[in-house]
């Protein structure tokens, strides 16, 4: 997989982190290899969201919180779908629940929405 780099942004980490996501939704099976999936959600969630921010940084526009980094972006056209992008806000915070093997299913079933709109976001910042 090649590096790549928007300015000075490397969205390598991104890439890696999204390819791993995907292996672990396709592969997990057990509860234990459900958790890993999710804690490949959580790192996918939070690169999303930092680039996001160093993507409107690049722009001129600040941000701090991942609400309003996503609000921002919608605005900015990096993400399509605003309410999805809030929802995985919710299963993010969720997430330090995992043990409660009733949400940890919950977000499981939930990580291929996620991963298709990441998906996107990733097309878009790949053709800027």
């Amino acid at each position: 997989m090649a590096v790549l780099i928007l300015g000075d942004l490397n969205i390598d980490p991104i890439l890696k982190a999204q390819a791993f996501l995907k292996m672990a939704i396709e592969s997990a099976r057990s509860d234990l290899e459900k958790a890993g999936a999710i804690q490949a959600f959580e790192i996918c969630y939070e690169l999303s969201w930092k680039t996001m921010k160093r993507i409107l940084s690049y722009r001129g526009i600040e941000a701090n919180s991942p609400r309003e980094v996503f609000r921002l972006a919608a605005r900015e056209k990096l993400i399509n779908e605003l309410d999805k992008w809030f929802e995985f806000i919710e299963k993010r915070n969720l997430t330090t629940h995992v043990y409660n093997l009733k949400i940890a299913e919950e977000i499981f079933v939930f990580l291929p929405s996620f991963f298709q709109e990441l998906d996107l976001f990733i097309s878009k910042i790949r053709s800027l």
